[in-house]
Parts: structure tokens; C-alpha cells; sequence
């Protein structure tokens, strides 16, 4: 079963499948990416919402 980590390509960030016996920098070297968060999360959900808070943009006081 894979596990979920967050990497980013030319085109963003994004949840990829880490396949079993796979480290996340490899995942990410095959595919030109630079590993995020390597997780790893179990679920795609749980690694889309950390995506999500980590591509919300924090709320500045002025």
C-alpha cells in the first residue's frame, strides 16, 4: 500500500504516491520534483490537507 508525500514540480505542489520500499526523494527525482514534506502520510486526504495548510497564505497584521 503506497503512502502520500508532498513535492513540488514546475507546475506546483502536489500529493504523489511514495510506492512501498521507495524513499520520497527518490519518488521525487524520478519525477524532476523536489520533496515538500516527505510525510509520510497514510492517506491521500491526510496529505492533501497538510497541502492545503501549507499553500494557505498566513494572515498578516498590518
Amino acid at each position: 500500500m503506497p503512502q502520500f508525500a508532498i513535492i513540488e514540480t514546475e507546475d506546483g505542489m502536489t500529493v504523489a504516491a511514495i510506492p512501498p520500499n521507495t524513499s520520497a526523494e527518490a519518488m521525487a527525482r524520478q519525477r524532476a520534483a523536489v520533496v515538500i514534506d516527505p510525510g509520510p502520510y497514510p492517506t491521500y486526504e491526510e496529505a492533501y490537507d497538510a497541502l492545503l495548510a501549507i499553500s494557505e497564505p498566513e494572515d498578516e497584521e498590518e
